[in-house]
């Protein structure tokens, strides 16, 4: 793959069927104008060879070999260089289904990022096409080595960067025809731009701002009004200004299988976009105003051109996204009718199938999550409760130990209510409890009508009144509930807490809620519960 957008790269080996085989001696091809785009002429033997590669040849190729390599280069022709994606989607799902398939999040990563890259190149104005350079186009670092057996025949195809490239190629004033519009001269102009050191955007930018941002994400203290982008105005903004062809896959007939919302305030997706466009947008701005060599090339590109290749960029991220989680969910359970969605719809689901369904979709997160691209609103509650029908407990622990699964506080509704309040069961419940954060902890812990539950939420309002937490204001509720247990400020008052008479003035329970009075008015105090 060797062109003006990008560095050689992407290199495709395939079989030559309908080449005829030729002696190196009498081998001498020339370009003739009148016979075609992929047609050459041997001059030897003045016979036409045709060098035209069709798609059903890469996807016959893409079957046959075993080079991971050369799968990805496929993908990447085809998706940025042909704009086929219903072909890639169809060797995505032969691969899905072959037993043995290795790679599979490498492709995620390749579809996600030459389709993302190809739908911006469709869309963006031309005003602002010299941005688009410094978009990540592929996974594949320039340069790399590999080897491939295509039938009997093993192929090897390095390559190396020159350390000068000036030293190999004559410069356009230097040749006998000075400037003469050809291959050579585009090529030497290629190689001067790339002497500039403008860089591409690389994913890894974004992951490594998430590595520290995530372990300080908290969705319960988070507002959607105060991140840097609002369903409201950015997401909304984003989708809608895109061309039609990217708005309608959102608006298909097809749909997911799980509902596009999330009951947190600060959604996940939310804030790996901002990052995103964050990084993105700084990224475009250094390396479109640096190493300029004529005075006039920063009137070329503004910051608009920038915010406008920024947004685009982003918002094809969340569509190509969730056209790879959807295009996955119907190649996994294309023999199944979607009737129902979210958590039914995966107890519908037969145990293969459901099988099949999530080891795609973990490799999906995977490659998502490895290059920092959103994913569909919901998915994370259903992907989690997907494991959970799926895994054993303690494997989906693990899971959960390891942030691969997020226990949202719809799931976790579902699973506790799920799990039996056995000896065993209830084990379960608090071991999922302690690994979540405290407030959604206490809110699903209001929820579970059972005696261990009573027990810590009583132990953690005794806490909270000894340590002075709850004596500052006492919560509306409390004191609802307090005045239920009052039987009289007389008797409260003469008798102090007599009004739970134990028959021993002196026992613990009477201690303790002297030691309560003494720290906090009855008002404050939860009788209730205690």
């Amino acid at each position: 793959d060797i062109g003006f957008s990008h560095d050689p790269s992407c290199h495709i080996i395939t079989t030559a069927r309908e080449i005829p085989s030729l002696e190196l001696a009498k081998t001498c091809l020339a370009l003739v104008d009148t016979l075609g785009k992929y047609s050459v002429l041997n001059m030897p033997t003045l016979d036409v060879i045709d060098l035209h590669v069709s798609t059903t040849q890469l996807v016959e190729t893409f079957k046959e070999t075993t080079s991971l390599e050369n799968k990805l280069s496929i993908i990447h022709y085809l998706l940025v260089h042909k704009n086929e994606t219903e072909h890639v989607l169809e060797l995505l799902s032969y691969e899905i289904e072959q037993p043995l398939s290795v790679g599979l999040p490498q492709m995620f990563r390749e579809f996600l990022i030459g389709s993302s890259y190809a739908s911006v190149q469709r869309n963006l104005p031309s005003d602002a096409n010299q941005l688009i350079n410094l978009l990540p186009v592929t996974m594949q670092p320039p340069g790399s080595s590999f080897e491939t057996t295509i039938g009997d025949k093993t192929i090897s195809l390095s390559q190396d960067t020159l350390w000068n490239a000036s030293m190999m190629l004559l410069s356009p004033q230097q040749r006998v025809t000075p400037y003469r519009p050809d291959i050579w001269v585009k090529l030497w102009e290629q190689l001067m731009k790339n002497a500039k050191g403008k860089q591409k955007f690389k994913p890894s930018q974004v992951v490594e701002k998430l590595l520290v941002s995530l372990v300080c994400y908290q969705p319960e203290a988070l507002s959607r009004s105060s991140t840097p982008m609002s369903p409201a105005t950015s997401l909304t903004f984003s989708t809608s200004s895109l061309p039609k062809d990217l708005s309608t896959l959102k608006n298909s007939i097809d749909s997911l299988p799980f509902y596009e919302m999330e009951s947190c305030t600060a959604s996940k997706q939310e804030h790996i976009i901002s990052v995103n466009l964050r990084e993105l947008s700084m990224h475009l701005l250094k390396q479109s105003t640096e190493n300029r060599v004529t005075c006039f090339q920063w009137q070329t590109q503004t910051p608009m051109h920038v915010h406008a290749v920024a947004t685009r960029y982003i918002a094809a991220q969340l569509e190509q996204s969730r056209h790879l989680c959807q295009s996955l969910c119907k190649i996994c359970t294309r023999s199944i009718k979607w009737e129902e969605k979210g958590f039914v719809f995966i107890d519908l689901l037969p145990d293969d199938v459901r099988f099949l369904l999530f080891t795609s979709l973990e490799q999906y997160h995977l490659a998502a999550e490895s290059i920092a691209f959103p994913v569909p609103l919901g998915f994370t509650s259903f992907f989690t409760f997907l494991g959970y029908r799926t895994l054993t407990f303690n494997t989906f622990l693990q899971y959960v130990q390891r942030h691969v699964f997020e226990l949202q506080i719809d799931v976790m509704k579902i699973i506790m209510a799920d799990i039996l309040d056995t000896k065993k069961g209830v084990e379960r419940k608090l071991t999922l409890l302690s690994l979540l954060p405290r407030m959604r902890a206490k809110r699903l812990l209001n929820q579970w009508s059972h005696p261990v539950s009573l027990m810590i939420r009583a132990r953690e309002h005794s806490m909270n009144v000894l340590s002075g937490v709850e004596a500052a204001n006492a919560k509306p509720q409390i004191l609802q509930k307090t005045k239920n247990y009052q039987l009289g400020n007389e008797i409260m008052y003469k008798h102090g807490l007599a009004a739970f008479p134990t028959g021993d003035r002196l026992s613990p329970l009477d201690t303790f809620l002297d030691l309560l009075t003494a720290k906090a008015s009855l008002n404050e105090l939860d009788f209730g519960l205690l």
